[in-house]
């Protein structure tokens, strides 16, 4: 299944990229090595591989220069790729992902208010598997419609999907989603990413990464849902802090992968590695058990304080033991235990 691709630059003009430079470039990209596997290729080989001129050989590496990669050339021996641009570019994107029916179309953006708004518009237009993502965001939003800061070098992006779940599901896909992204950075980097409820993911009790996600809901049917998801891969956590510590009174901490391992992530590999991730949590979502099962393997326990409201007086001291089956938070207090739902509740864990 192909690819449609927008790449919007930084000017905001629109350049539609059509489905045959979008192949080509993505398999140019795949013969132009880089690191250890880095060699020339001959414009002749590249020219009969892509089934095109010596000349449209040029356009697209004169192309790929103007985005930002370093490509050397030498007469009568060829071109190699000596750098990539750290750019959430659609068709590295794809060349990564390879094949993924939840995304059908990429639009890109150096920068934009809101990945999720932009999605919004999208799927009231009835359009679904689309993946909206952005270097970075003017106003990107949380939980609440509180701000999410998006500085460069974070993965900010919102996904289109029609959820193949039961309305009465709906409350673990958030939870589902936490998942799929504590999975991802555990694996590929051996973090202890843990699910701070409802939809945060943490790493030594900061922040990592967050998910919003707008759901339109009719007759009992999802009509669809936008997964708004930001990850704080390479971000500088000094911009963050200085930004949003004086501003959200419920602020406990931010961190990045980066900070956490001490050198920067390929983000186009970790996006790609989530993608993937999320279209296999999604196809299991009908299996209850098994998805709670592992929730509940991540989630983050323990002593906490739940505030209730947007105000800091309504709160309950208690200990998190656990995951509901529908989703919610159990908070035992004072030996009895309460059931934690979604809508304008705070969980802080106490350390």
């Amino acid at each position: 299944m192909g690819y449609q691709v927008k790449y919007i630059a930084r000017w905001l003009d629109v350049l539609m990229i059509t489905e045959s430079k979008r192949s080509r470039l993505r398999d140019l990209l795949s013969m132009l090595k880089v690191g250890e596997e880095a060699k020339y290729v001959s414009g002749e080989h590249i020219s009969r591989a892509l089934d095109i001129s010596r000349e449209a050989v040029w356009k697209y590496i004169s192309m790929l220069r103007g985005y930002g990669y370093r490509i050397d050339a030498k007469p009568r021996v060829g071109y190699m790729l000596v750098q990539r641009p750290d750019k959430l570019y659609p068709w590295e994107i794809m060349l990564e992902l390879g094949k993924c029916d939840m995304v059908k179309e990429i639009i890109y953006y150096e920068q934009v208010e809101s990945t999720q708004d932009v999605a919004l518009r999208l799927a009231e237009q009835d359009r679904d598997s689309i993946l909206v993502v952005a270097e970075r965001q003017s106003r990107g939003r949380g939980r609440t419609s509180r701000l999410w800061i998006s500085p460069d070098g974070g993965i900010w992006f919102s996904l289109i999907i029609k959820p193949r779940v039961n309305v009465r599901d709906v409350t673990l896909l958030s939870l589902a989603t936490a998942l799929a992204v504590c999975n991802t950075i555990n694996s590929r980097f051996n973090l202890a990413a843990r699910i701070k409820w409802p939809n945060d993911v943490i790493i030594n009790y900061k922040k990592v990464a967050g998910i919003l996600i707008d759901m339109s809901i009719e007759h009992d049917a999802i009509n669809y849902a936008v997964v708004g998801i930001g990850v704080n891969a390479n971000v500088s956590i000094d911009s963050i802090e200085r930004m949003i510590s004086n501003t959200d009174k419920h602020y406990y901490g931010s961190t990045s992968l980066m900070h956490e391992l001490g050198k920067a992530v390929d983000r186009v590999r970790l996006l790609a590695s989530l993608l993937r991730e999320l279209e296999h949590i999604y196809s299991r979502l009908a299996y209850r058990d098994e998805i709670l099962a592992a929730i509940r393997s991540v989630m983050m326990l323990g002593p906490v304080r739940v505030i209730e409201g947007e105000g800091n007086d309504a709160f309950i001291d208690g200990v998190a033991i656990g995951v509901d089956d529908d989703g919610s938070l159990l908070v035992k207090s004072y030996g009895m235990i309460k059931k934690v739902t979604s809508g304008y509740v705070h969980v802080r864990y106490v350390r």
